[in-house]
């Protein structure tokens, strides 16, 4: 079973592999936090049943990237932009390498203020229902109907 901790995980494995000179907080931002960095954020987690074994999962993480600031507490718009396409082009193959799996991401959004840039990502999955569904008794017989027609 993948959890959202794993996928937050696995963001987090990315981000340091392709900005290794960068701070990677995850869910909560120190009051004194340095620039630049990268906050990593469940926003929303859903599961839906699809049948007795297999459970659809839905799952929303936000990337929050900050760059220096200047005097009047404004960051260049140029360099939110470069940050926000640099972390959407990590998830660009369609896909986020989670342990085993291969998590697909459905949506991947962005924007930006004047301090700071966000990444919303969306991965849609199939994963093993997390408790144990009991066991269903084997087939005993089977019927069948054969029509020939000449």
């Amino acid at each position: 079973m993948v959890t959202e901790n794993d996928i937050i995980k696995a963001i987090n494995e990315r981000l340091a592999e392709k900005y290794p000179d960068r701070t990677v907080y995850i869910n909560l931002l120190p009051k004194d936090f340095q620039r630049p960095s990268y906050l990593i954020e469940l926003l929303d987690s859903a599961m839906s049943d699809v049948n007795r074994t297999t459970v659809a999962r839905k799952v929303e993480i936000a990337i929050t990237g900050f760059v220096k600031i200047g005097g009047h507490y404004q960051s260049d718009v140029e360099t939110l932009s470069e940050t926000q396409s640099g972390v959407m082009s990590i998830f660009s193959c369609g896909y986020l390498s989670v342990r085993d799996r291969c998590i697909p991401i459905t949506l991947v959004k962005g924007g930006n203020d004047f301090t700071e840039c966000y990444v919303e990502i969306t991965f849609d999955y199939f994963d093993d229902r997390p408790v144990d569904a009991g066991e269903l008794p084997l087939i005993e017989t089977i019927q069948t109907n054969i029509t020939l027609e000449g």
